[in-house]
């Protein structure tokens, strides 16, 4: 067994490079420089960003007092106001009106088997179909289906007449607005 006793004075003994404190010391004091360096650029870079957009403004609201002093930028403004006002008429007129070919195909492409168009009036926004069907319930299903479309509102229930060979039926629907685009 050997036991080493170390007889230098603690003076004397050979001591490592950098002690922890020291080590966390200047650990420390370079993340505060770079704390620092990193908050007085931040505040730098946004002061002149600021100072930036100020300029901006001044040259901007320049440039609108400019036009708006100039008669032809006043009139070509004004000509595209009227522009927007007479589109937003024409979209409403447009809006309003039914568009027979859409409605009308939106009408056949629901027609269920054993059920057969014969006429389709139209009145305004209305539309009266007459045809035949096999029995009431294939002449509901259509107006069901057609119902069930948000081109089309069933106005009534089918009338369906028994006494005929064909069974001819009747429905009359609402179509909406642009007619069912």
């Amino acid at each position: 067994m050997n036991i080493d006793i170390n007889i230098l004075p603690a003076e004397m003994r050979p001591k490592p490079l950098i002690d922890t404190r020291t080590f966390a010391l200047i650990a420390v004091i370079l993340l505060l420089g770079f704390g620092c360096f990193y908050f007085f650029n931040a505040r730098s870079n946004s002061q002149a960003e600021t100072a930036n957009l100020g300029s901006q403004i001044k040259t901007i609201q320049q440039q609108t007092a400019a036009l708006s002093s100039n008669a032809e930028a006043l009139q070509l403004i004004n000509s595209i106001n009227q522009l927007k006002a007479s589109k937003q008429a024409y979209d409403a007129f447009t809006a309003s009106k039914m568009l027979l070919g859409n409605s009308l195909d939106g009408v056949y492409s629901l027609v269920p088997v054993g059920v057969d168009i014969g006429k389709i009036t139209q009145t305004g926004n209305t539309l009266v179909i007459a045809g035949s069907a096999a029995s009431y319930t294939d002449a509901a299903d259509y107006g069901r289906a057609l119902d069930n479309d948000t081109r089309f509102t069933l106005m009534g229930l089918p009338s369906f007449k028994w006494l005929t060979t064909d069974g001819s039926f009747s429905l009359t629907i609402s179509v909406a607005q642009g007619g069912g685009r």
